[in-house]
């Protein structure tokens, strides 16, 4: 398995190596696929309970957010990714414990965090919004599921103890271009995290990143500028405390109301990815709830589906098959999936900060 998997994960992908390959490829392309549409779903379940009078357009606002996420969701069901399974866990989990099913949502929580612990964020979530059930079932059967994938594995806890030092080891990072430990992934440009946006912008980067294989410069290059090392690994842990105390600190103050519920949400899923040490393109699906968020003014206002085109245009037209890699490199290392995410977080919690009332609105003013 990839090292950055926990050992539970193969208990997710253990079915598939029953079968051939072929067989084994097309069924997971199922389950990805019945993933996304259960997803559709979801959205279209926290629309008609939060904002029922768009509920009879839903299905508008889930085309706008098919296109918006387009190129995420592509990469992720071609490289046979398991991001929008995960996504799919956790909004389920949601909707389950909203709907009072919590020992439900429990268990479908449970495998999320046993298999892509990325989820992690959700747990003092769903303890703050009042699913403490669910949280609290959720983190004792990741356990038990990880314990299962110990027995199953037959070495003992050295697969465990493996991936949590590689993990520990990987988050204390305080030079991003040094080796990781336990065969980690190393620094690229295409992991889109924030705390390699902060190093890029803050610190120096090493000439070997900032070139291309054939020696030349990477195109639009400029460097940041120049914090040592230990400066820089500050304003990171700024920065995610930051995150953390305006996510869940705004979660707090919209516990009790219902309305805010998805804004919260999808605001923790920006959150992770912008936390996670790992952001690689395929992980940003998770955006798909606060992108659906930003589809609805455009019911409500012309400007924003001009604001919405631009950016479709901009962040799944322009891409490398139509402009070259050329710009590929530059969206890469001027971190602009990061800067998207982080524009999606705030918007996300501005419009937790409103009242309930019409969302195009809100978030309007937000925008202004």
């Amino acid at each position: 398995m990839h090292p950055v998997y926990p050992p539970s994960f193969g208990l997710m992908t253990w079915p598939f190596s029953l079968t051939p390959d072929v067989v084994a490829r097309t069924l997971w392309a199922i389950v990805q696929v019945a993933a996304l549409a259960w997803i559709g779903v979801v959205l279209l379940r926290m629309l008609r309970r939060a904002w029922p009078e768009y509920a009879r357009r839903g299905h508008v606002l889930l085309a706008i957010t098919a296109l918006l996420a387009s190129r995420y969701v592509l990469r992720d069901t071609h490289g046979g990714g398991g991001n929008l399974i995960n996504l799919a866990l956790v909004l389920g989990a949601t909707d389950l414990a909203t709907r009072g099913r919590s020992h439900v949502a429990g268990i479908v929580f449970a495998i999320s965090l046993a298999t892509k612990p990325t989820s992690v964020l959700f747990v003092p979530l769903f303890w703050i919004l009042g699913f403490r059930r669910t949280a609290s079932i959720a983190v004792a059967g990741a356990g038990g599921l990880l314990g299962l994938a110990i027995l199953v594995h037959g070495r003992g806890l050295a697969p465990l103890e493996t991936w949590l030092h590689g993990s520990i080891e990987y988050s204390r990072m305080a030079n991003l271009f040094e080796a990781p430990a336990e065969g980690f992934p190393p620094f690229s440009w295409m992991n889109q995290c924030l705390r390699c946006a902060l190093t890029r912008y803050l610190g120096s980067v090493p000439t070997a990143f900032t070139h291309l294989d054939d020696g030349a410069p990477l195109p639009g290059w400029f460097d940041g500028l120049g914090w040592s090392i230990q400066a820089t690994l500050w304003c990171r842990h700024a920065a995610t405390a930051i995150v953390l105390v305006f996510t869940f600190g705004l979660a707090w103050l919209n516990r009790r109301d219902r309305m805010a519920i998805p804004a919260v949400v999808a605001g923790c899923f920006a959150a992770s990815l912008l936390l996670s040490p790992i952001s690689w393109k395929a992980h940003h699906v998770a955006l798909i709830p606060a992108l659906f968020l930003l589809s609805i003014p455009v019911l409500a206002r012309r400007t924003w589906a001009i604001a919405l085109a631009a950016l479709y245009l901009f962040a799944c037209v322009a891409g490398e098959e139509l402009v070259g890699k050329s710009f590929k490199h530059v969206q890469q290392h001027l971190y602009l999936v990061t800067l998207g995410t982080l524009v999606l977080w705030t918007l996300c919690l501005g419009r937790a900060f409103r009242p309930p009332g019409r969302i195009g609105d809100g978030l309007a003013e937000t925008v202004r």
